[in-house]
Formats: C-alpha cells, sequence, structure tokens
C-alpha cells in the first residue's frame, strides 16, 4: 500500500490478515491467499482497508457474489462470518480469542491461530493436526481431527504443558512442529530435538 500513516497500514495488515484467518480455515496458505488476492482486486480503491471493501460489498448486497468470483469455498460460512466481523466492529488490532469465537465460523483454532500469528504476548494453541499427531507420539489420548468445547480447552492445556516443560513459547513450538511436518519429517514416526519425548 502507498499510505504514509503506518497506524492505518498496520491496521489494513490486521485486517487482511483476519479475513485470511477466516479463509484458511480446512484450506491450505496457497489458496486461502489467492483467494484472499482475488477478494481485494474487486475493487480499484482499497485505501480504506480491507474491512472497508467487505462492508462496501455487504452494502450493495454484492458479497456473495465477490466470495465466489474470489472462490473462497464454504461461502454462506464466510459471508456470515465477514458480516458479523464489520457488524460487531471488530478491532483486529486488539480483539480477544473469546471476541473472535463469539463470530459465526470462527471456532477455538481459528481464533487462537490469529491471536498466536499477530501478538506476541499470547499463551494459546492453535490445535491442527500436526500438533495432534506429536501429542500422540508423546503418548497423549488426542482424537485425529480439531476438537471443539472443553476437550479443546483440555487439550490445549496438554499442549501448554509441554511447551513449558521444554521452556518454549506455545508459538514458538507450534512453529516448530508446523515446519517439520511441512518438511514432511513427522511420517518418519521420529521428532528431534526439543521435539522428542
Amino acid at each position: 500500500m502507498t499510505d504514509k500513516n503506518p497506524s492505518r497500514t498496520e491496521k489494513h495488515e490486521a485486517e487482511a490478515r483476519l479475513l485470511y484467518a477466516v479463509l484458511v480455515a480446512g484450506k491450505s496458505a496457497e489458496f486461502a491467499q489467492n483467494a484472499l488476492i482475488r477478494l481485494m482486486s474487486v475493487s480499484t480503491n482499497i485505501d480504506d482497508g480491507p474491512f472497508a471493501l467487505i462492508k462496501e460489498l455487504i452494502d450493495k448486497g454484492l458479497l456473495d457474489e465477490a466470495l465466489r468470483a474470489a472462490r473462497t469455498g464454504s461461502y454462506t460460512r464466510i459471508g456470515k462470518c465477514f458480516k458479523e466481523i464489520i457488524k460487531n466492529e471488530i478491532d483486529p488490532e486488539t480483539c480477544t480469542v473469546e471476541e473472535l469465537e463469539a463470530i459465526h465460523g470462527i471456532g477455538p483454532k481459528t481464533a487462537r491461530f490469529y491471536v498466536m500469528w499477530t501478538r506476541n504476548d499470547n499463551n494459546y494453541a492453535a490445535l491442527d493436526t500436526h500438533i495432534l499427531k506429536w501429542l500422540k507420539y508423546l503418548g497423549h489420548n488426542v482424537p485425529k481431527s480439531t476438537p471443539t468445547g472443553k476437550l479443546y480447552a483440555t487439550i490445549e492445556k496438554i499442549f501448554l504443558s509441554e511447551a513449558e516443560k521444554r521452556g518454549i513459547g506455545a508459538g514458538k513450538l507450534d512453529g516448530l512442529i508446523w515446519e517439520y511436518c511441512k518438511a514432511g519429517g513427522h511420517k518418519t514416526g521420529k521428532w528431534p530435538g526439543v521435539l522428542e519425548k
């Protein structure tokens, strides 16, 4: 962006990241990034930021059409989610996990993923399949797919305890697990260094 006001640019970046966090749920990072780029390109005037564009699409009754043109998938969930983000005036720079989870279409994993990705002062776990595989390797009784409700909270505590045992932050541990799995290392059944039992 060419905006010379850094706080405005940071706000726009935070807005884009929150929209991305919603789009990436159940999709690949590349898919979500491309869908967001396509969605943002429906307007040549994005100077007011991503949320302003979404609000304009809602006001004109064009959000569903724009989501379909951007090929975001999950059109009903994403459309309702984006509408609630705008209606509830969610501030992407200060919103809490609880505020995000109150939005239709944002579950515990997405809310925590967003907060972990955008803030340094957090102690959450975005329980994806990689983290669950690692916890199972450690001997914990966990499901194969992301849980919800009380089970999510229980497994999140287990993950945070494992991070504390290793003396590293939850976000850093999440990153190490993700990178190792992305490289295919988890297929060996072995987890190196700080990821070992």
